[in-house]
């Protein structure tokens, strides 16, 4: 149930079938290295005016909401710029700003390749650095920047194309199976000696 809860904004990335496995945030450090600034100034600036100058309260009310404001926009940022691993494949959303949503998806069939790079000291020490998956066939790749562990997140989306292409094997044989069995069977049915017109009259 908290699953579900917890992925209520995403179900409209998925296709009919599709559930999401995991998603992959990007490293908490970056939304508050983001929102850092925002905390101060808005934040933590009018409290501290209000206390020296109770007297405008008004103005410092206004200025908190509108750094409020600015939190949940670096908040929505930071929730949205995701990768969804489904039991089909990855679907990478980036949101630049409220109204530019970019969604690409790359099946696990169709995955040519996975890398990750840590650069600098800091994703370093917290883990977090660029994961990267190249489309088969194509010069498409998305890119998850500053992604939280990246080597297990790699681990992760590899075991899933595993499973992925194991279950779509066994589905396509049984398909293939099927497909035979009705074959033998109509030519079974349609070779079948007719019964002469003597035979019939006999």
């Amino acid at each position: 149930m908290k699953k579900k809860k917890q992925y209520f904004f995403y179900r409209s990335y998925l296709d009919d079938g599709e559930r999401i496995l995991q998603v992959a945030h990007r490293h908490i450090l970056i939304l508050k290295l983001a929102s850092a600034k925002t905390v101060f100034l808005g934040i933590l600036v009018p409290l501290l005016g209000y206390l020296l100058f109770p007297q405008i309260l008004l103005v410092f009310v206004v200025w908190w909401f509108v750094g409020a404001i600015g939190l949940l926009y670096h908040f929505i940022d930071w929730y949205f710029d995701v990768w969804l691993l489904t039991n089909y494949g990855v679907i990478d959303i980036e949101r630049n700003g409220l109204l530019d949503v970019t969604s690409t998806r790359i099946e696990y069939h169709m995955i040519e390749g996975i890398s990750f790079t840590i650069r600098g000291w800091l994703p370093t020490i917290f883990n977090y650095g660029d994961i990267t998956i190249d489309k088969l066939g194509a010069k498409t790749s998305v890119v998850l920047k500053d992604s939280t562990k990246p080597k297990r997140l790699e681990r992760q989306v590899l075991k899933y194309q595993e499973k992925f292409v194991y279950e779509k094997s066994v589905r396509d044989h049984h398909q293939l199976k099927d497909m035979l069995s009705e074959m033998i069977a109509y030519h079974v049915n349609t070779d079948k000696v007719q019964p002469s017109k003597s035979d019939k009259d006999e």
